[in-house]
């Protein structure tokens, strides 16, 4: 099937090889080279309590997990690896790598920028900011993420793009995910730019999927696209980006339901024909009557963001309800400028209370499936679950160590327990990415730290500098509340 882009989208596709290629050469000789990924070795962790995650396997108090080129090998106690480097996971928990199914990353820059009045809120604040962000500003935030990400044992997030401008921000987000290593699922998505009645970009789209996605690669990147969906634009735009999507077998993401004044998102795709398996729904904290049910019968999935969803009034989505589906329902960061970090631990914390709450139920979601909500939960959303979300030979060696012998931690009780409710990012250990460790000892291996703090803190203050000298009379959200002289 063959689906063809507007003038809009021809243009930028031809336009996006030069531009796409300037931004990368600038960006990199702002930053410098990048710091050299540590090599795929052979390890053993040894001796740890290995939640697999896998229900074949269970739980293992004194397990092994032994990695050879990027897979799992062989999981179990007592393993034999001759030649293996160890590592002793005695006081650890091991794990898979934590999954998050949505986040703006680009905007990670901006953490805590939204302020507690209307003129400061968030959607606003976004649209101000995004339209003055250059592509190394969007590359910047992007780093900045992925360095928190793996510091907190986010092994796979999922950049949900919307700020591409042009193609050269497309570019330079991926440069900084190929840069880092960690497994990304990249959502293109709409822009400041892109007017009610037109698609995204879908050529550049294409052209993105051919340059970085259809070459021989390491398997560490996916592309989706990112649409505003039936609540945000017209169902025939949607018509036509899905079937774009579609013809070039890429899955579909868009937010809805995040307002009891705006529920119908869900049922004009089911009534259109369009729901399907493919298809991410973002937030959906206000189904209406019989969503739920259109759900279930498409096999859609549902990415929940507890801490955002509760900061902008989104309210309590039917958790239970969408799990009872069967359909994969996942947990994600969606924007630092609301929730502040990108600590999972604290986000399956809070879907569980926020749960229980709901359902006046000291019971209504166990630890577990929170846990689980955030593996093999996220894995099954982003279609990637025969490749991570559970500690299974042959799978990627996609793993986190997280230590117990702190006080926070101590002493050791319910390990899935400990992990839900008492754990932090400071007790991540080891974090392992398709066999490659980029976390040791606490400290992260292959990012510069300070350069990717001092980098967001210049572009963001060239950010509000530039806000504030357009604002004389003063600007809530670029801090400047008294007219200037």
């Amino acid at each position: 099937m063959n689906i063809v882009p507007n003038r809009r989208d021809v243009l930028s596709g031809m336009a996006a090889g030069s531009l796409g290629l300037l931004a990368n050469r600038s960006i990199a000789a702002a930053a410098g080279p990048a710091p050299q990924l540590p090599a795929r070795g052979e390890y053993i962790v040894r001796n740890g309590y290995v939640l697999t995650m896998d229900p074949k396997l269970g739980n293992i108090p004194q397990g092994d997990v032994h990695v050879r080129n990027g897979a799992i090998v062989a999981v179990g106690p007592n393993l034999s690896a001759p030649g293996a480097e160890v590592i002793d996971a005695r006081t650890m928990i091991v794990l898979p790598g934590l999954i998050e199914t949505h986040w703006h990353m680009w905007e990670t820059i901006s953490r805590n920028m939204s302020g507690d009045t209307e003129a400061t809120r968030y959607f606003p604040y976004s649209r101000v900011m995004g339209v003055l962000f250059r592509p190394e500003d969007n590359a910047r935030g992007v780093r900045l993420a992925l360095a928190e990400a793996l510091n907190t044992g986010l092994t796979t997030v999922h950049n949900w793009s919307h700020n591409l401008l042009t193609p050269a921000y497309a570019d330079a987000e991926l440069a900084v995910h190929r840069e880092v290593g960690g497994r990304v699922h990249f959502s293109y998505g709409y822009s400041r730019n892109t007017g009610p009645n037109e698609t995204l970009p879908l050529a550049d789209v294409l052209r993105v999927k051919k340059q970085y996605f259809d070459v021989p690669n390491d398997g560490l990147m996916t592309l989706g696209i990112a649409s505003r969906g039936p609540e945000n634009n017209t169902i025939e735009i949607c018509r036509r980006e899905f079937a774009f999507a579609r013809a070039n077998g890429l899955p579909i993401t868009m937010h809805i339901g995040t307002s009891s004044k705006k529920t119908f998102g869900i049922k004009a795709l089911d009534d259109a024909g369009l729901l399907g398996p493919d298809i991410q729904l973002v937030h959906a904290t206000n189904p209406a009557p019989g969503d739920i049910e259109r759900v279930a019968k498409a096999g859609a999935h549902v990415s929940f963001s507890p801490f955002t969803e509760m900061r902008t009034g989104f309210g309590f989505g039917p958790i239970g309800e969408y799990l009872a589906t069967g359909n994969p329902v996942s947990l994600s960061i969606d924007t630092v400028i609301l929730c502040g970090n990108a600590d999972m631990f604290e986000t399956m914390r809070g879907i569980q209370n926020e749960e229980n709450g709901r359902k006046q139920s000291e019971f209504a979601l166990p630890a577990r499936t929170a846990l689980e909500m955030a593996t093999m939960g996220g894995a099954r959303d982003l279609g990637i679950a025969d490749k991570v979300g559970s500690l299974t030979p042959g799978k990627r060696a996609d793993l986190i160590l997280v230590r117990t012998d702190a006080l926070n931690m101590a002493p050791f009780t319910e390990p899935v327990h400990m992990i839900v409710q008492s754990a932090h990012p400071n007790n991540v250990d080891t974090v392992f990415v398709d066999g490659r460790i980029l976390k040791r000892h606490g400290q992260l291996t292959a990012i510069d730290v300070a350069r990717v703090m001092r980098e967001a803190k210049e572009s963001i203050d060239r950010v509000r500098a530039h806000i504030s000298e357009s604002h004389p009379t003063g600007c809530a959200i670029c801090g400047t509340e008294t007219p200037k002289p």
